[in-house]
């Protein structure tokens, strides 16, 4: 492997139409491919898009397209070539020995985004599971002459640091004990939250694809502190903050980790203690860019995700978010709201379209939760007085002429 830093990459990157992707597609699947490998700084020179009629075993593409992948990276004086698709361990090897340059795929890509992300014990266990799952088969086919002692991708964080040679055996028990250790975490987690959801308190996951603005909606909607970043995947670890609404009850949000598109399956697998929080919600928030021209692509891979993870039969509300700016694909996002009620447009800059957010919200929660309303004359002193002697009053709204009680059933 060349061991270089992650400003002195020059990375080709080659993305492949293997499903009769039209030229609007493609040119998506590339802006996300640059984007990625600039959240780990790393600098794109040129990209190459193949055709894939029949996947090569050796290689995943033909010949002739490797030779062709080889003379632009030798133009652009390229030092890694990216392969914006899952290749197999013995893909990779051959690749590298015809390029005679490192290659990265997309599941080794997000895994290294994700391992600068990881803040938190629980983070970083669950990236060292989606390594050690990843280098599995890898190490079953044999070395990678290119990769030999990498700690992480080449000049992302943590270079340098020793990458031990794993034979099967000790890859799989070291699998086994990270599964182990990220259970005994989940289960704390969900004793923690079991006491903050002591009593009837409704929950709400905000989900959706990676930098929509889940975390800014969350700030926006509690007025507490969240990080936020105009990165890929700033958020890993979810975040848990409570909201009182209007009517006296209080609700748990909770930002999850983004989606992407062709999440590796063995990524949700390292990370389902932290994609658990969509199936543990009571309800859940689809957050959308209002300002993505992908939107539409976004929307499917986050409801695909969900499926996956048996989340779709929640009450979901759908946010455009970012109405502030200038919408991306206008149709889109009009059909997108045609087919998913509600829907609702907001802006955590300028606090345009919260309060209906949250106003649904409030019904979810009276709806969800054993809780009731009820609405009396002011000159019903009687009734009044007996809500009184019942209690179980979470809060009294005094209008001119009546007054409304929301009440524990």
């Amino acid at each position: 492997m060349i061991e270089t830093s992650a400003s002195e990459e020059r990375v080709l990157v080659v993305t492949l139409a293997e499903n009769g992707e039209d030229d609007n597609a493609l040119r998506r699947m590339d802006e996300e491919a640059i984007n990625l490998l600039d959240t780990l700084g790393l600098h794109v020179v040129s990209t190459l898009t193949f055709p894939i009629k029949s996947i090569n075993s050796a290689t995943y593409i033909g010949s002739g397209q490797a030779e062709e992948v080889k003379l632009h990276a030798l133009q652009f004086d390229a030092t890694l070539v990216y392969f914006d698709t899952a290749l197999s361990g013995r893909n990779n090897r051959n690749l590298e020995a015809l390029l005679e340059l490192p290659v990265m795929d997309r599941n080794e890509l997000i895994i290294e985004i994700f391992a600068t992300r990881a803040r938190t014990r629980e983070a970083r266990l669950q990236v060292a599971l989606a390594r050690c799952q990843f280098l599995l088969p890898r190490l079953k086919q044999g070395a990678n002459p290119y990769s030999q002692q990498r700690g992480g991708v080449r000049g992302a964080k943590g270079e340098g640091e020793r990458q031990i040679e794993l034979d099967r055996r000790r890859l799989e028990e070291e699998i086994g004990r990270l599964k182990k250790e990220i259970e005994t975490v989940r289960r704390q987690r969900r004793t923690q939250r079991k006491r903050r959801l002591a009593g009837d308190t409704v929950s709400f996951a905000l989900v959706g694809y990676t930098n929509s603005g889940k975390s800014s909606l969350l700030k926006a909607l509690t007025g507490q502190d969240t990080f936020c970043e105009d990165k890929l995947f700033a958020t890993l670890d979810p975040l848990e903050r409570t909201l009182e609404l209007d009517i006296g009850l209080k609700v748990l949000l909770c930002d999850t980790v983004g989606f992407v598109s062709r999440l590796p399956h063995f990524l949700i697998d390292a990370f389902s203690s932290t994609l658990e929080e969509a199936t543990l919600a009571d309800a859940l928030i689809l957050v959308l860019d209002g300002s993505d021209e992908k939107i539409v692509d976004d929307y499917e891979t986050t409801l695909s995700v969900l499926g996956e993870l048996e989340a779709l039969d929640k009450p979901m509300a759908v946010v455009f978010n970012k109405c502030d700016m200038e919408r991306g694909d206008e149709v889109g996002l009009a059909t997108i709201a045609a087919m998913r009620k509600p829907s609702f447009s907001t802006s955590a800059k300028t606090g345009e379209g919260l309060e209906a957010l949250k106003s649904w919200m409030k019904d979810q929660a009276l709806s969800l939760s054993h809780v009731e309303r009820i609405t009396l004359a002011l000159d019903d002193a009687q009734a009044i007085a007996e809500v009184y002697a019942q209690g179980g009053i979470i809060s009294a709204d005094y209008q001119a002429e009546s007054v409304t009680f929301t009440l524990r059933k």
